[in-house]
């Protein structure tokens, strides 16, 4: 009987290059599988800075073209992840893929599909290619054959460039603000600097000469201190930092202090409520387990229902098309504007983000003062074992007591971690002093069963 491989994650593929399944062999091998579900199928192939990017790609190619010679593919070259997914929707391909590992660093990379809609494909399809993946024979190609891959024209690049130009000339040009934008050293390091200037700003630009080693090396969204640093410095409105692939986005206030997806969430959701061109604002929005209690409570006193999903986009964007939500995200800075975008973008945030605040009449200095956060406290816990949770009896009492005591202004989550050997803890109040005083007690029975 076949072993069955995983190979996709919460994101798609992602792997440290060289190990399994991004080892030179494997990355054919997974082509190859590719190349037998979606026979003759036009392919988009895009990627970030990394300097593997460019031989995944071509081994990637070599495998889908090795079992599918009609297959049509078009080289995008460095782009964000979701330039890639507009484009795959507008340019009548089938499918586009991403080699990206998003924020991780560059020793990473992995592997992301989009379908012809622009959206993630399904769980279904993933299974399916690696049920094919795990029936192939060995994927060295014994006599590889160069794929006939073409570059994508200028013309195909333009349509994401020019649709968010189209979103940064309204409600942003003339607003005189002086920003910092950090491009992580990754995809965004082109086209996010020429997009603010299209909206009259001119920005100052961190970290956007990659090497394809640098991406997001003590910069962007994952590393805030250097761009704090410039902010406060250069007395700067507005500190806007990327992620590596582009779909994620965080803000600083003048003082340096962190705006992070909540806060984008409530900014954007008060700007839909008020102004007319968003009808389709069904007063719904989606964020994820870890999304801040202050959040739920500021969107309820706007009238606005708050849902909560898993950790991950893929799971925020399932929830919003259920719900016909418009706007989802997470605290990370993965925001989806889904009338504009079937996954996040960071650039396209951006604009509405600072569009937001210029209509609401909320100066830089204003924005951290619009959400009030309820303090929120991690605990990880590395453990020898999983105990099933749902018939942990101790653990569900003590959540049970403390939900009845404190449920109304605090809240408690704790899960697996689904990358590491670790449980975490989430716990957040109003008050400071019920955390401080419970949550010990939950680390203390973690640790004494199943902590390592």
């Amino acid at each position: 009987m076949t072993k069955k491989c995983k190979l996709f994650g919460t994101d798609g593929i992602r792997q440290q290059v060289g190990r399994f399944p991004l080892d030179d062999d494997s990355i054919a091998k997974l082509g190859r599988a590719i190349g037998t579900l979606i026979p003759g199928a036009k392919i988009i192939i895009g990627r970030d800075t990394r300097e593997s990017g460019q031989h995944i790609e071509e081994l990637i190619a070599a495998g889908i073209f090795a079992e599918s010679g009609q297959c049509h593919i078009t080289r995008a070259g460095v782009i964000p992840t979701p330039g890639l997914s507009f484009i795959t929707r507008h340019n009548d391909f089938d499918y586009g893929i991403m080699i990206t590992a998003s924020h991780n660093p560059y020793t990473d990379n992995g592997i992301k599909i989009f379908g012809s809609d622009g959206e993630k494909v399904p769980g279904k399809m993933e299974t399916q290619i690696e049920d094919i993946f795990s029936r192939l024979q060995e994927s060295r190609l014994s006599a590889p054959q160069k794929p006939l891959i073409k570059d994508t024209s200028p013309e195909t690049i333009k349509i994401y460039r020019h649709f968010l130009s189209t979103h940064a000339a309204n409600g942003i040009k003339g607003t005189p603000l002086k920003i910092i934008i950090d491009c992580a050293y990754g995809a965004t390091y082109e086209v996010a600097p020429l997009i603010f200037r299209e909206a009259g700003l001119e920005p100052v630009v961190l970290h956007a000469e990659p090497d394809g080693k640098n991406i997001n090396r003590e910069c962007g969204s994952t590393d805030l201190e250097p761009l704090k640093k410039t902010v406060i410095s250069q007395n700067a409105d507005l500190g806007i930092a990327f992620d590596g692939d582009g779909d994620r986005v965080l803000f600083l206030d003048p003082n340096g202090r962190l705006l992070d997806g909540d806060y984008t969430l409530l900014i954007l959701s008060q700007y839909f409520l008020q102004t007319r061109s968003h009808k389709d604002f069904n007063k719904i929005v989606v964020g994820t387990v870890m999304g801040n209690l202050g959040l739920e409570k500021s969107l309820e006193q706007l009238g606005i229902t708050y849902i909560r999903t898993r950790v991950g986009d893929k799971y925020v964007y399932r929830e919003m098309k259920n719900q016909h939500s418009i706007l989802g995200g997470e605290q990370s800075g993965h925001t989806i504007l889904r009338s504009f975008q079937k996954t996040g973008d960071g650039i396209l945030t951006a604009l509405y983000f600072l569009k937001a605040a210029a209509y609401l009449g909320i100066k830089p200095a204003e924005l951290f003062e619009q959400l009030f956060l309820y303090p929120q406290v991690t605990k990880n816990i590395k453990i020898r074992e999983k105990k099933d949770l749902d018939h942990w009896d101790q653990l569900n009492e003590m959540m049970a007591s403390f939900n009845s005591r404190y449920g109304d202004n605090s809240r408690l989550l704790i899960r697996y971690s689904g990358t590491e050997p670790k449980i975490r803890i989430m716990m957040e109040s109003e008050h400071p002093s019920i955390v401080d005083e419970n949550i010990g007690k939950f680390e203390h029975l973690i640790k004494s069963t199943i902590g390592e």
